[in-house]
């Protein structure tokens, strides 16, 4: 996804890796779940999506907040968004559908009769699923923020924007009181990834290196401490850990900080095996409980030891890695094209007519320093 700098698309290596590590994190806390691992108190599913929610407001407002906004922008917004998500969790969907109504009435995504067209429209709720709705209303609602950011930039109008700051500081005010499918449960880390990505849109390549490298380390420093219980932390419950405000600024500062490309970053985050990860990280998100499920029923009676574990998570590596190069990207790429032709109409190309001028003026043109020809 980017690098710095405003109205273009550019691609930040480090955050394709920061979404590896919170799809492993993922994978990792769902495998706790089944007895593989001791269940963390650290919460690391909820710190992945956590971290996903705020990359997706990040990256939103890095690649199109400064950019114009137009019905051409807008559209094209549209058919990215809307490529990027549908290829995959379509899939997902209709074929868990037809393996829990067909094959497998117990399997882990119950997506039955009466809760098909929820999940179609990217609304259902169903196990890991629950968590598709909030991030595609968010597209919707930074539609809003970008008219309100580009009416305020170059009109100087700045009532849309307030209007905006309202509506997200209400929601923010009742977020534990409303379903978790709902944007306005989740908006603190989509709002605070907006902020930290407007201010990465506006960062000069290359400056001030030194100190966030010295960031960078800091951050490493504090959750390995957190990690080796030096620092405790409580996050409660999952409830009160995805309300929290303070998990939402941390997680909107380690992806601003790590969005640098340092010596640091590109060797923690910008290796093969995380980029891979974060690569096909969508569908290892969608793909790693039935994997799991499946091994489960194989594995039966025996026990959950951490080699049966290794082998289910790299099951779902290269399953979502394949995925990813079957569904995701040809989908990706039908969508785009067709969305391309059916709501961007090319631009006509006007060839203007060629003139022959006289020759006194060819002349004059050829010769140098501007002297006629003689």
């Amino acid at each position: 996804m980017g690098s710095g700098l405003m109205g273009t698309e550019q691609r930040i290596d480090s955050l394709t890796g920061i979404r590896g590590l919170a799809a492993l994190l993922v994978v990792y806390s769902h495998l706790a779940e089944y007895k593989f691992f001791p269940l963390s108190p650290l919460l690391p599913g909820e710190v992945g999506v956590m971290v996903f929610f705020t990359l997706s407001g990040f990256l939103m407002s890095f690649l199109y907040g400064e950019k114009d906004f137009n019905y051409g922008s807008v559209v094209h917004y549209g058919i990215s968004r809307f490529s990027r998500i549908a290829p995959a969790y379509l899939f997902i969907v209709v074929a868990s559908y037809l393996i829990y109504n067909l094959v497998d009435g117990q399997f882990v995504y119950a997506i039955t009769h009466q809760n098909l067209l929820r999940h179609l429209m990217f609304s259902g709720n169903v196990s890991a699923l629950w968590s598709i709705p909030p991030e595609v209303q968010f597209y919707g609602v930074f539609v809003g923020v970008w008219f309100a950011l580009w009416a305020f930039r170059t009109q100087g109008n700045a009532a849309f924007l307030v209007m905006i700051l309202v509506g997200v500081f209400a929601l923010m005010s009742y977020r534990s009181t409303l379903p978790g499918t709902f944007v306005g449960s989740k908006i603190h880390y989509f709002f605070t990834g907006v902020i930290f990505g407007l201010v990465r849109g506006r960062t000069t390549p290359g400056v001030g290196m030194a100190p966030l490298a010295v960031l960078q380390v800091a951050v490493l420093v504090a959750i390995g401490l957190v990690l080796a219980g030096v620092l405790h932390i409580d996050f409660g419950s999952k409830k009160h850990f995805y309300s929290s405000l303070e998990t939402a600024l941390f997680a909107g500062i380690v992806i601003f900080v790590f969005s640098f490309d340092t010596g640091l970053s590109k060797r923690l985050l910008g290796n093969r095996l995380i980029a891979m990860c974060g690569e096909c990280s969508f569908s290892m998100y969608l793909l790693n409980i039935p994997v799991i499920y499946v091994a489960l029923k194989l594995l039966g009676q025996q026990p959950h030891t951490p080699g049966v574990a290794a082998a289910t998570t790299l099951a779902i590596l290269a399953l979502a890695w394949l995925m990813y190069r079957t569904i995701e990207l040809p989908g990706s790429r039908l969508l785009r094209n067709l969305g391309t032709r059916l709501l961007l109409k090319p631009q006509p190309v006007v060839i203007a007519p060629v003139v022959e001028a006289p020759t006194s003026v060819i002349a004059l043109e050829a010769s140098p320093m501007g002297e006629p020809s003689k």
